[in-house]
């Protein structure tokens, strides 16, 4: 095969397999590049046990692996995290030690080598310079379920913590103290932030907080007016109206169904659309109606179901 025939092929696959070959032509070598590590700096010393790891962004990298290990990574007794994330920054609590720590860079094809620095944990003295590693939820949560499992990362030598939960007005519901690392708590419906700090009797974290919007409501059913019920047109263009009346919480959304048959079988077209909606039919005997969802999950009732003509 000559070079010629040879690229002609290779350009035909690419025309056959445009996706597969935009990757290849189009995804970023980062494989050269490197990982500025800026913190913790190189046998940096802590006292105490949570530690934020930065580094600068790699152009072109769509994730990072981060690894630690203690002591090191020649000759590890334990690989402390090994654990892929999008940013730049990740705090993990560790005991008392020595320790490694890496970072790669990658895309879809291609990864950077590591980078790595030193560090020690030499005592946890300066408690109040932890950071409470909030775990669930996740921030910005929007839900329709009430009841949230709140938990959080334990501080070596935490004797309590303390959980408050604050409205959109800035209210404190919830205010109280647990030896423990979780919290069952029943939200109202409504916009909140919840915060945990620890103490050791003496001294205390600050506060590590997230938000929540929890939502347990449906949304109103729509109801429809155009085209109006049982109607004949011989208009192929329509134009659907409805009204809703919306309700306060999580954004709210709705979709229309189309369908050929009173069963509500054939479905036609469906689509998520503001009204009034436009869109194109063929003669025939149609059926529509429309339904609501919000951004928590709640779901409306389906409005009732109207039927038209085009002929």
């Amino acid at each position: 095969m000559t070079k010629s025939t040879l690229s002609k092929f290779l350009l035909g696959g690419c025309f056959l397999l445009l996706t597969s070959c935009e990757e290849i032509l189009f995804e970023k070598d980062i494989s050269k590049n490197e990982v500025i590590l800026v913190a913790p700096v190189n046998n940096a010393q802590f006292f105490s046990t949570g530690v934020t790891f930065t580094w600068e962004t790699v152009q072109e990298a769509t994730k990072y692996k981060l690894q630690i290990a203690k002591p090191n990574f020649t000759d590890p007794l334990q690989i402390v995290l090994d654990t892929i994330i999008t940013n730049t920054s990740f705090t993990h609590q560790l005991a008392i030690g020595s320790y490694e720590w890496r970072v790669q860079a990658s895309n879809e094809s291609y990864s950077t080598n590591y980078s790595s620095s030193f560090f020690t944990v030499v005592n946890n003295a300066d408690f109040q310079s932890n950071i409470v590693i909030l775990n669930t939820p996740v921030s910005n949560l929007i839900t329709k379920t009430a009841v949230q499992s709140l938990s959080w990362q334990p501080i070596m030598d935490a004797s309590a913590y303390q959980i408050k939960v604050i409205d959109g007005s800035n209210n404190i519901i919830s205010d109280q103290s647990i030896t423990g690392t979780s919290l069952n708590f029943t939200f109202p419906e409504g916009t909140y932030q919840w915060r945990v700090r620890a103490n050791n009797g003496t001294q205390k974290t600050p506060d590590s907080s997230r938000s929540i919007l929890v939502d347990t409501t449906a949304p109103n059913n729509p109801v429809l007016s155009s085209p109006a019920n049982a109607s004949t047109t011989a208009n192929k263009s329509f134009s659907f109206q409805w009204t809703r009346t919306p309700i306060l919480g999580s954004i709210e959304k709705d979709s229309i169904y189309i369908y050929t048959d009173s069963a509500l079988n054939s479905l036609q077209q469906k689509k998520e659309a503001n009204s009034p909606f436009v869109t194109n039919l063929d003669l025939g005997i149609f059926y529509w109606y429309v339904k609501s969802f919000d951004q928590a999950g709640n779901v409306s009732n389906k409005s009732a179901v109207f039927s038209f003509t085009i002929n």
